[in-house]
């Protein structure tokens, strides 16, 4: 079974609704009075049907915020990495329910004859690759630009419409494509947006004249969830909201440094809630990070590669923060970022000081609309300066550089751009196959399937939708 979170997000659960839907209904534990399911009939739709409502339908209620749907519309169900014809095995309906990563552990009732049924109707489904990314051999210049000029995108590449939720994003799918040359990988992704998200947490004046740093969001209460926060009728751009957009893509490393745990599961094996026995989930907890769901490897060999873009902070300096997900021990020590760290290098950016009340630089322009200034373009604020503007006048509070460190955190080229005629970012990234960092995947076999997920952050500091099948990046010759 997917996430909780990703079904029960409204915007989620139009991914899988389609006729002769099955909600799988009721709530407590996952498992049935008996312990025992009934023999399925026959393979089939009816008969899978009959199965998960008897193993599961006492926990995944509509109302319980663990709501999940299994369709006779096969196609939605492998778009969206639910079943996968080609390795049924690996499917999430089956993989969730033998493995710790799923929220109610290991259920019981859910028998290997069980399993068996399963499998076999999730292999009789037509395949539609909707979870392999093809990396197309090109002999053309590819620039990442975000303006997708180039004609091998097109004329070459083919796209995966990778299906995510489970965040506050605009988003439901990521269009990806893929080449590469002798020396390096290229991306195309392009998602859904109402609009750019730049106004990451600005200094702003009051009626007052007292200025203070924007909050990102108003901070949940502890143990709350993202799903409760949102609500049903959600506004990812509305007032109190003060971030950016970004996106992440995670990749398994190989040889003694791979994920067991990512390689089954995808980003979910990364995610632990202490509120949930360290289950994938997505608590609250800013009183004590140590009790909030946070990124992490299982072991202490384990590394995976975390490429994230970030709009204000880094885009206009064409990079991806070139950062990793280790191997964390839970409790107070570094419980802020958890197991997310960042490869050698800067970063880029820092916060502009706030002196006594008040920000204390500015870029070359004080007009409106700036959101960052680059640390060259320093200019010292005046007293006159502050008094002049009008409450409600913003600030940007972001200093930035271009990021350092290669190989390490500047290892990745790249720059999105904004459409808002058709509301779509479209995003090229430019990375070496090899880069010779012990932090990175290396995409030094070309025979082999690279596993790997994707996530986008609408205005979002941590609210991210992502991909909940497990996506695999292969190389044409």
């Amino acid at each position: 079974m997917v996430s909780a979170s990703y079904f029960t997000n409204t915007r989620s659960l139009r991914l899988l609704a389609a006729a002769g839907a099955l909600f799988v209904s009721a709530c407590g534990s996952d498992d049935d009075s008996s312990g025992v399911t009934p023999p399925v009939a026959a393979n089939n739709y009816q008969g899978v049907a009959q199965l998960l409502q008897a193993d599961c339908g006492s926990c995944h209620g509509t109302a319980s915020g663990r709501a999940y749907t299994v369709t006779m519309d096969s196609a939605s169900l492998v778009t969206s990495g639910f079943i996968d014809p080609t390795a049924p095995g690996s499917s999430l309906l089956l993989a969730k329910t033998r493995s710790t990563s799923h929220g109610g552990g290991v259920v019981s009732a859910f028998s290997t004859a069980d399993s068996s049924a399963v499998a076999q109707w999730i292999a009789k489904q037509p395949a539609t690759g909707a979870t392999s990314l093809v990396a197309y051999k090109t002999v053309s210049t590819i620039l990442p630009d975000g303006l997708d000029a180039e004609v091998d995108w097109r004329l070459v590449a083919k796209p995966l419409y990778a299906r995510i939720g489970g965040g506050w994003s605009d988003a439901t799918e990521v269009s990806m494509r893929a080449m590469y040359d002798a020396n390096n990988l290229y991306l195309l992704l392009q998602w859904s947006d109402d609009v750019a998200s730049v106004k990451r947490q600005p200094f702003i004046k009051d009626t007052a004249g007292t200025w203070k740093k924007a909050a990102a969001k108003a901070l949940p209460a502890d143990g709350t969830d993202w799903v409760a926060y949102m609500g049903k009728a959600f506004n990812e751009e509305g007032a109190g909201l003060y971030y950016e957009d970004k996106l992440a893509l995670a990749w398994n490393t190989y040889g003694a440094s791979t994920s067991p745990a990512f390689e089954q599961s995808g980003c979910a094996g990364l995610c632990h809630d202490p509120a949930k026995g360290g289950a994938p989930g997505t608590t609250y907890y800013y009183s004590d990070g140590a009790k909030a769901a946070k990124k992490y490897t299982n072991a202490a060999n384990e590394i995976v590669d975390l490429w994230h873009w970030k709009l204000v902070r880094q885009d206009h300096n064409l990079k991806m923060d070139d950062q990793y997900v280790r191997y964390w021990v839970p409790g107070p020590t570094g419980a802020g970022d958890g197991g997310r760290a960042s490869d050698a290098g800067t970063s880029g950016y820092a916060d502009a000081p706030f002196v006594g009340g008040f920000p204390v630089f500015r870029g070359k322009s004080i007009a409106p609309g700036g959101f960052y200034y680059q640390v060259t373009d320093t200019v010292r604020l005046t007293a006159a300066e502050l008094n002049a503007l009008p409450a409600g006048s913003m600030i940007a509070s972001m200093m930035t550089s271009p990021i350092t460190g290669t190989p390490g955190r500047a290892d990745i080229d790249a720059k999105g751009y904004y459409n808002p005629a058709t509301k779509k970012w479209t995003y090229e990234i430019k990375r070496k196959l090899v880069t010779g960092d012990d932090k990175d995947v290396q995409f030094n076999d070309l025979t082999r399937t690279y596993k790997f997920g994707v996530a986008v952050f609408d205005n979002a500091q941590i609210e991210h939708s992502w991909s909940p099948s497990i996506l695999k990046l292969t190389f044409k010759p």
